[in-house]
């Protein structure tokens, strides 16, 4: 019997809620269609009213009227088409002008990657180079030549060689010596 009873207790509380849910459901549609009705249709209805009476009254002026309005209107949409499109335009522009700088960052930064790359292999065949050169078996007897040339260059010109200037060094530090020892033996004396 308690399950009979709570399912009659079951059907009452449904039944409340659908009632409650469309009433609730009711009064949010009508104020919405008041909200709606106040805002859209009322005021259309009240300018049609207005339009109507001041076209009765004087036909002319209301016209012109009409006429001087729809030319502010259409001033005013034309100026106001013209500044979202000249907006657009400087928009684009700054847009281009940035991917322009982007892109001349990164052919800044490719040249510089050539330009290093040029430098490396320069350098790799300069150094191929000095290497294939002290390969030659030519290139140690044109030293040695080159030397001996640049060697017999003293003796050609009848200069003294490294040796006997500094055997003559040596001996002019020698006579210096004897020369200071006598004069201090003469200035003592």
């Amino acid at each position: 019997m308690t399950t009979e009873k709570a399912a009659k207790a079951t059907k009452k509380e449904s039944r409340f809620f659908i009632a409650k849910t469309v009433i609730e459901t009711k009064k949010k549609i009508e104020g919405r269609v008041k909200t709606y009705n106040e805002k859209f249709i009322k005021k259309s209805l009240e300018n049609g009213r207005e339009f109507i009476s001041e076209l009765k009254k004087d036909p002319i002026k209301t016209i012109d009227d009409l006429i001087d309005d729809s030319r502010e209107t259409l001033n005013k949409a034309k100026s106001s088409r013209m500044n979202k499109f000249q907006k657009k335009m400087d928009a684009t522009k700054n847009g281009i002008r940035r991917k322009f700088a982007t892109i001349n960052q990164k052919t800044q930064r490719v040249y510089k990657g050539i330009e290093n790359d040029a430098k490396l292999i320069t350098e790799d065949f300069l150094a191929m180079g000095k290497k294939n050169l002290d390969k030659l078996p030519m290139k140690k007897t044109i030293e040695k030549k080159i030397s001996a040339g640049i060697d017999s260059i003293p003796e050609k010109l009848n200069l003294p060689s490294k040796g006997e200037i500094d055997n003559l060094v040596t001996g002019i530090d020698d006579v210096n010596k004897k020369v200071d020892t006598l004069n201090k033996l003469y200035a003592n004396a």
